[in-house]
């Protein structure tokens, strides 16, 4: 499938690709090449005018135009486009996710060549990307935002799924965050948290933030689950930033 020719938005080249049978936005700098990659992952609300691959494309903007850094935003395509119903479905459903975000990653990679390359994943684009960066190593650090550390903690309660909860459950556990996450290690972590996260409890994240492996950073803000506050943007540019090569630039 072709390509329509990319747009140009405050600083930055905006190109509108298919990658692995899923759409996805290439943002780049208009001028000089990348110094660093981010492949950034969406969150699930089907009534957010945000809950897609459109989410962060404004950051990726910024960061393009500000830092020289290249992203790729996919679309989400589980649960995004069918519900979870069983744990044989649910598992493949998961690892073919995984494999799609490995795509995109490829399609990045190969754009920036050397360039170090980090994770922006929120809700359950965090836990895909989990999955991801813990078997993938071009994935120099990562930032999950308002993750959970198991699948049947969104499964379970809002969907109708099929067999006894508790083997669900066991039969996820081999791809639930909260198993993967020490897999990143010694690769840095950024943990971000809403204080008023209607579904994710404080001791949520910092249950996840003890399974993940060192070094990791955790941060709260005064907000909901969607997590738009100006300053968890910023904490995690100075993160990438810092561990890309940016911070300073």
């Amino acid at each position: 499938m072709s390509s329509p020719p990319p747009s140009e938005s405050d600083g930055a080249r905006i190109h509108d690709l298919v990658v692995a049978d899923t759409e996805a936005f290439l943002v780049e700098p208009i001028d000089g090449d990348a110094r660093s990659g981010i492949l950034f992952l969406h969150w699930f609300d089907s009534e957010a005018p945000d809950g897609d691959r459109t989410q962060f494309v404004e950051e990726a903007v910024g960061l393009a135009r500000d830092r020289r850094v290249m992203s790729i935003l996919p679309q989400g395509r589980f649960p995004w486009t069918g519900p979870p119903t069983d744990a044989a479905a649910d598992s493949e459903r998961i690892r073919t996710e995984v494999e799609r975000h490995g795509a995109a990653l490829d399609v990045l990679a190969q754009r920036v060549g050397t360039a170090p390359i980090g994770l922006v994943g929120h809700d359950f684009g965090g836990m895909h990307g989990v999955l991801l960066a813990a078997d993938d190593h071009r994935i120099a650090a990562a930032v999950l935002i308002a993750a959970t550390p198991r699948w049947g903690d969104w499964f379970l309660p809002f969907w109708p799924i099929a067999g006894d909860r508790f083997e669900y459950l066991r039969a996820l556990a081999p791809l639930d965050p909260i198993t993967r996450i020490g897999d990143l290690a010694p690769r840095p972590v950024c943990l971000q948290f809403a204080r008023n996260d209607f579904y994710i409890a404080p001791m949520t994240g910092l249950e996840l933030q003890r399974a993940a492996g060192d070094p990791n950073v955790i941060h709260a803000y005064d907000t909901d689950h969607a997590v738009r506050d100006p300053m968890a943007a910023s904490d995690r540019a100075a993160f990438l930033g810092s561990i890309l090569g940016w911070a300073d630039a």
